[in-house]
Order: C-alpha cells, then structure tokens, then sequence
C-alpha cells in the first residue's frame, strides 16, 4: 500500500505502552501485598499434621502474631490486643454477606509467642463474628 510522500507510517505505540506499565504496576503491587500477609520474621512451629492451604478457602484474612504478642496484619503496623479488635471490627464489617462474616481467619503465631495471647486473639475474632479459624504450622522435616 502506498502512502503520500512526508505522512507518517509508524503507529503510535503511547496508549499500548500505557497499558503495559499500568499491569506492570498493578502485579509488582499485588506481589508486595502477598508477601506481606505472610510475615517472614514469625517462625512457624512444627507439627506432623500441618497441610498445605488449598484454593477452596474462599476470602481468608491473615493474622501474624509475633513473639512478643503484637498482632500483625496486612499493611498495619504491630497492633496491640485492644487495636487488633477495632481493626477486626472494621474487617468483619468488610467481610459480612447475609448477616455472617464470610472470611476464614489464618493465625500465624511465632513459635516462641506466648499461647495465652494467641488464645485472646482467636477469642477476639470469634467476638467479633468470625467463625473460621486456621492455624497454620510448618511441616516437619520440610
């Protein structure tokens, strides 16, 4: 095909390169988020029982509570006991359809955490309308 003398044939590549940088964007922000809900610094204890999590959870909302028994979620900084509960609530809320709150609640507590406070963080979910609770633990000799 012929073009006139002095047009431009090159397309404009702007609105497609846009496109790009914005997905680019949006994984590199997912995959910050997802390494996030799972907190490196809390060493999981072992037990022969421990399984992988499947795909069939639904929405699930991640607890970390560390050794010294701060709770640490998602984009928060290290809440104590009674901020945990004002953040649940407001989670709960998110979470509620048909009357019940429809998340499962992954409490990962550090090895070296004291249990009491994982048992008042669990007792605080359940208060405020969580009725799905997993613990997770590390998989021994993995």
């Amino acid at each position: 095909m012929a073009h006139a003398p002095g047009t431009d044939t090159h397309p404009d590549l702007t609105a497609m390169l846009d496109v790009v940088m914005q997905m680019l964007l949006y994984f590199i922000m997912c995959a910050r988020l997802l390494n996030e809900q799972t907190n490196a610094d809390i060493k999981l204890p072992a037990s022969q029982a421990a399984r992988p999590m499947t795909k069939g959870e639904g929405e699930v909302l991640f607890l970390n509570v560390n050794a010294d028994g701060k709770v640490l979620a998602l984009g928060e900084p290290p809440m104590t006991l009674s901020a945990a509960k004002y953040w649940l609530e407001k989670r709960a809320g998110e979470y509620k359809r048909d009357g019940q709150v429809q998340a499962a609640v992954v409490v990962r507590a550090d090895k070296d955490a004291n249990y009491e406070q994982v048992y008042r963080v669990l007792q605080a979910c359940k208060d405020k309308g969580f009725r799905r609770f997993k613990l997770r633990a590390e998989m021994r000799g993995a």
